[in-house]
């Protein structure tokens, strides 16, 4: 059935670096402060939690279990990083109960040298992304993984997403994290609600009333707005808003705005110093939160994030560029298959295996200039090819010049203050750094680095 879909091509990728806006940071917080707490402990519903949404070889935890086992490492912690699914489901009560509305893969990347620090960063999955999901189930929308592992009672929803997210990306996932409407809903109301700036008014006419039906058409005005959980919930759900709000990429900058909110809110109430509003919480999320996470990985998570400043939290998502959608066959429905091709994820996995480095360019926002002071024509077009990233902004021209250049050099303008961009440049391309400014005229008005390419470099390039 999909091979016979029209593809065609949506907007190029362009990664959205939201510093403070991590899903992960978020998730840790509101299971975080549901299991760690400065001391203070909610009596045995602490416990009573724990065996609730720990879903491990055993369901007994004490205090000790809880807490005493930081001399224990992370899957993942050795190598450097730490990757944890997380996962939205409309949970009992919803249309497509089990089906992921919201699909993220978190990372923790330790230091590995001393001037290093650990960074955290969030990949959004489309929903709509057409996979092969493993155990004969063929090629389907990847949101249907954990509904297929949950089919029958199997209760194997999360391995089955896990397993099929590890399978486009060639990378192991060794935690999930699962929460519910109910539960996203209720945290909202239990914190007393939180402001949101609506960048963007829209209109819904078909938001679901989960009886087979539509609410009556719900709208959102441009500006700040205070929502409760209910409110929230259609924020982040909405798939069908004018304005341009219809897309699942819509949906991914939404729900990262809403979970900010969250983590804001949570921050400034200072939960784990709160008995009620602590206790309220474990009363609500125990029926709304699966995890594999033991107590004591999830003390230790905490640990290794709590002190990570915004600069450090970055977010990307697949989406235009290297998702393409097409039109399903037999209906009007959209999916989204990888531009590269049906079951080909080469574009998707380098975004994943280079996440950090693109939300550091991102952020940085360079401006390169490639001058060729080679005998060596479209040198400087080569060199531009070998560095070329999302984020990278080039020019290129021919150096005037006398030939004074007897090797390749790269010349810093900006005093250093573009380090991630710099280091890129340097690993890529092995030329020592000058400072400057560069002394000749270029193209762009003020380059952050110009590259001077010569002879020498040519043996270097594809």
């Amino acid at each position: 059935m999909i091979d016979s879909l029209d593809q065609k091509k949506i907007q190029n990728f362009s990664p959205k670096r939201k510093r403070p806006r991590s899903y992960f940071r978020v998730f840790v917080i509101l299971l975080g402060f549901a299991l760690l707490g400065s001391g203070i402990f909610v009596g045995s519903k602490l416990v009573i939690f724990a065996q609730k949404v720990f879903e491990g070889s055993t369901s007994f935890f004490s205090f000790k279990q809880l807490f005493l086992a930081e001399d224990k490492k992370l899957i993942g912690e050795e190598d450097g990083q730490i990757r944890i699914l997380l996962m939205g489901i409309g949970g009992q009560g919803h249309d497509g109960a089990t089906l992921t509305d919201t699909m993220i893969l978190a990372t923790i990347k330790l230091p590995q040298e001393k001037d290093e620090e650990v960074k955290v960063g969030t990949i959004s999955i489309p929903r709509d992304l057409v996979v092969n999901i493993p155990g004969g189930y063929n090629y389907r929308r990847i949101n249907t993984a954990y509904a297929n592992g949950e089919a029958g009672g199997k209760k194997e929803g999360p391995q089955l997403a896990i397993q099929t997210v590890e399978a486009m990306l060639g990378v192991k996932i060794p935690y999930y994290g699962v929460l519910d409407f109910q539960g996203f809903q209720k945290i909202i109301d239990d914190i007393g609600g939180i402001e949101v700036n609506v960048e963007q008014g829209f209109t819904d006419s078909q938001f679901p009333d989960e009886k087979q039906g539509y609410l009556a058409p719900v709208t959102f005005q441009a500006g700040p707005e205070k929502m409760d959980g209910e409110r929230a919930l259609q924020f982040v759900r909405s798939r069908h808003g004018t304005n341009n709000e219809g897309s699942d990429f819509a949906r991914a900058k939404r729900q990262q705005k809403v979970l900010k909110s969250v983590k804001d809110k949570v921050t400034n109430l200072k939960v784990l110093t709160n008995l009620g509003t602590l206790n309220n919480l474990l009363e609500d999320l125990s029926d709304h939160v699966r995890t594999n996470l033991a107590p004591y990985e999830l003390l230790r998570v905490y640990n290794l994030t709590e002190d990570i400043p915004n600069e450090n939290i970055s977010s990307l998502a697949i989406d235009g560029g290297l998702v393409c959608d097409q039109i399903e066959e037999g209906t009007s429905a959209y999916v989204l298959i990888p531009c590269d091709g049906l079951g080909r994820y080469s574009g998707i996995r380098g975004l994943v295996h280079n996440q950090f480095l693109l939300s550091a360019l991102q952020n940085e926002k360079p401006i390169i200039e490639i001058q060729n002071a080679s005998s060596i024509p479209q040198l400087g077009q080569r060199t531009q090819n070998l560095l070329a990233l999302p984020g990278l902004q080039f020019s290129l021209g021919n150096f005037r010049g006398q030939n004074i250049y007897q090797e390749s050099i790269i010349y810093d303008n900006t005093n250093g203050q573009k380090p991630e961009t710099l280091a890129y440049l340097k690993e890529r391309l092995g030329l020592k750094v000058a400072g400057s400014p560069f002394p000749f005229l270029t193209v762009f008005k003020s380059p952050d680095f110009v590259i001077v390419s010569t002879n020498d470099l040519a043996g270097r390039l594809p």
